[in-house]
């Protein structure tokens, strides 16, 4: 009982400690009463000056983002000023661009910095939709594939740093969580992690942003610089070689993942929606017309015109399986490109050539003895150095062609073919015309001169000629303003596959087109493929022949310079199997362009020092048939020395009409401007070849021979 009651004692005294601390801790007087409503009151003072600050921030952030949102708009729509130039010389209008440019990046600025400050609570959605509204407005504005708005390059400005900037933005509100968590290692990791990807990038490109190697040919010859030998003396960058570096960054085929195997429904939609065919939805197999031999004009314009081409193919497709239709074309009339939807319902190329039996016989009765062969592969848009990067397997395999030593050597002489690369080819002033006129014609681009291409030639010496174009017009370039102009026809070419809707679109534009970013897919193949196929399949049918074909590829023309690299395979392959199976034999083979790279680009934008020097010196590659006599032992030697030797479009011409006429190649020369260039086949005195010789070479920055351009 009394240990009971010691413990009921124990427990009240605990209970009254405990109030009396608690009492203690905040003892419960007016004046501490009075302490905390002051407090309270000057906690609700500052509440209200905060959220009075913050309304008024908020304000003055909504009114300066409606500033930034018109000024931003206003710049955009300044940006698509228009040039009174030629379309091309717009595009090379490099202040035109950069101002252009300019205005459209600090515009896209001014709008990223808005969506910034809407996700950072300052501005309201209201300011969303007006920006959303703005977006939609310079869409409309900016339609056109066209220099008017630089081919749409404004549109992917705007686009792409939007995208970037989202990015930026998103990071930045990461990072704050971040530092509110108190997570520091893994922003330690990913900054860790940023910096040894640049050092990697570094390491890795350094020789390339270097220049190394960048004078060396395939054959491992480097380009010969001394004056008392070779007085053209071509300037080699030394650093900044940009266009090796950030190839990998602008290959938007890449980056976007575009494969041609990937099949697409809408490639036949298209075609048949195009297409004016009485059965559009029934149709399965759908010919493309023949494209030759048409003199009727379009809007009165003849049909060699791409505009023209592109009405001509479309209002001609041909219904394969309409007995009808096909009995009203005649025999050469009949397409020899048919894409089948019946054996595969995304559509297949099938290629077959008409064999002009008649015409085989009548060019055989005027052929000559002892001449070759010629298979022209003309690149457009295309350096010596850029076909290294770009075409690696192509590249590779020629290289077994270059190692020629000399018929000293026992090597040598067990070759089948030979070949030369041009290391100081040289393009002439301007672009494709500037370029393609002297090398097919002989003249300068000028009004004054008669100009017609040397295909009349190799008619009238009985050759068979068939021509491959990757773009919607029958010849190298746009020639509707030359009336001087005489264009020659080919008897077979391979044109009209381009003229339709899936890749055929244009102008300029940077997204879509000839010109366009993005590969040029066709029914699961690069759309060049199916012609290197029509070349193949006309070089065999007509083996009987003498054969005059020329291939053109495109790819290369256009504004990242990186797309050209997706027909290296189909090209390997194509040289690959002519050559391994001798249907080259006695064949004369040029692979050359007619410039380097030339579109507006980062490069010429960053002021790349090797972008100038690669445009005036293309790719120039010649392979001849070993024809295991005197004679042409010692042109063989000839031929080696002049690889070091200044060399134009004109010295290709000449070299044409030599595989012609042998040493009588000057004899009434085609179109008269015969003191400009030589054939290949024999020694050209370096010293001859100053710039001055050139009209179009001495105007600045055009010539590349230092100390040598007077």
């Amino acid at each position: 009982m009394e240990i009971e009651l010691t413990e009921r004692r124990d427990d009240d005294n605990n209970l009254n400690n405990n109030i009396f601390k608690e009492n203690k801790r905040i003892p419960y007087t007016s004046k501490n009463k009075k302490q905390k409503g002051k407090e309270k009151k000057e906690e609700e003072e500052i509440n209200k000056e905060a959220i009075i600050k913050k309304r008024f921030t908020k304000f003055f952030f909504s009114i300066f983002a409606f500033f930034y949102l018109k000024y931003g708009r206003d710049l955009y729509i300044l940006s698509l000023k228009g040039c009174s130039k030629s379309e091309f010389d717009c595009l090379n209008d490099l202040q035109l661009i950069k101002d252009g440019l300019n205005n459209c990046i600090t515009s896209t600025f001014y709008f990223i910095f808005i969506l910034y400050l809407i996700q950072m609570g300052y501005c309201s959605i209201i300011h969303f939709i007006f920006l959303a509204g703005v977006y939609i407005e310079l869409i409309i504005k900016d339609h056109d594939e066209n220099f008017l708005n630089h081919g749409l390059l404004n549109l992917f400005g705007l686009f792409s740093l939007t995208i970037m900037g989202e990015i930026v933005i998103l990071i930045i509100l990461f990072f704050r969580w971040l530092f509110r968590k108190g997570r520091y290692i893994i922003i330690s990791i990913l900054i860790i992690s940023f910096i040894i990807y640049i050092i990697r990038f570094i390491i890795n490109n350094k020789d390339a942003y270097y220049c190394k190697d960048w004078d060396k040919g395939l054959n491992g010859t480097y380009i010969n610089n001394d004056q008392k030998i070779y007085p053209c003396k071509i300037s080699i960058p030394k650093e900044k070689c940009l266009i090796g570096v950030l190839g990998s960054f602008v290959d938007f085929s890449r980056l976007t993942g575009i494969k041609c195997e990937k099949r697409k429904e809408r490639e036949k939609t298209l075609l048949k929606s195009y297409s004016n065919l009485s059965s559009k939805k029934e149709v399965k197999r759908i010919g493309y017309p023949i494209t030759i031999g048409k003199e009727e004009e379009i809007n009165g314009k003849p049909t060699l015109y791409a505009e023209t081409l592109y009405n001509f193919v479309k209002d001609n497709l041909v219904d394969m399986d309409d007995k009808e239709q096909l009995s009203k074309l005649e025999e050469y009339q009949k397409p020899e490109v048919i894409v089948n939807f019946n054996d595969d319902p995304y559509g297949k190329i099938e290629i077959n050539i008409n064999y002009k039996e008649q015409l085989a016989q009548k060019r055989k009765a005027l052929e000559k003895p002892n001449t070759d062969n010629v298979l022209f592969l003309f690149i457009d848009n295309l350096s010596r150095a850029h076909f290294y990067r770009q075409y690696k397997k192509t590249s590779q395999y020629l290289k077994q062609f270059l190692k020629y030593e000399g018929y000293s050597n026992e090597k040598s002489k067990e070759q089948k073919y030979h070949g030369f690369e041009f290391l100081k080819y040289h393009k002439l002033d301007g672009a494709t015309v500037q370029n393609a006129l002297p090398m097919f014609s002989g003249v300068y681009l000028d009004q004054k001169n008669t100009m017609v291409s040397i295909l009349r030639d190799f008619k009238k010496n009985g050759y068979i000629t068939g021509s491959v174009q990757d773009v919607c017009h029958k010849e190298l370039m746009y020639i509707n303003p030359f009336k001087k102009y005489t264009y020659i026809e080919f008897d077979h070419e391979y044109a009209a596959t381009n003229c339709e809707p899936n890749i055929y679109n244009p102008g300029y534009g940077m997204f879509s087109g000839e010109n366009g970013i993005f590969r040029k897919c066709l029914y699961g193949k690069e759309s060049f493929d199916y012609g290197l196929e029509y070349g193949k399949k006309f070089w065999e049918t007509y083996k009987n022949n003498k054969r005059f074909l020329r291939i053109v590829n495109t790819y290369a023309h256009d504004y990242s310079s990186e797309k050209s690299k997706y027909t290296d395979e189909s090209t390997y392959n194509f040289l690959k199997e002519l050559f391994e199976t001798d249907q080259l034999k006695n064949t004369t083979v040029f692979i050359a362009a007619d410039h380097g790279f030339a579109l507006m680009g980062i490069y010429k934008i960053l002021g790349s020092n090797d972008y100038p020097i690669e445009y005036s010196l293309p790719l120039f590659i010649l392979i001849v048939p070993d024809k295991k006599n005197t004679k042409y032992e010692q042109q063989y030697s000839e031929i080696l020395k002049n690889q070091q030797t200044m060399i134009t479009p004109f010295d290709i011409f000449y070299t044409l009409r030599y595989i012609l006429y042998g040493e009588k190649y000057k004899n009434s020369p085609l179109n008269g401007n015969k003191n400009d260039g030589e054939y290949l086949f024999k020694r050209i005195n370096p010293k001859e070849r100053v710039c001055k010789k050139y009209k179009q070479l001495h105007k600045d920055n055009t010539c590349r021979c230092k100390d040598f351009s007077k």
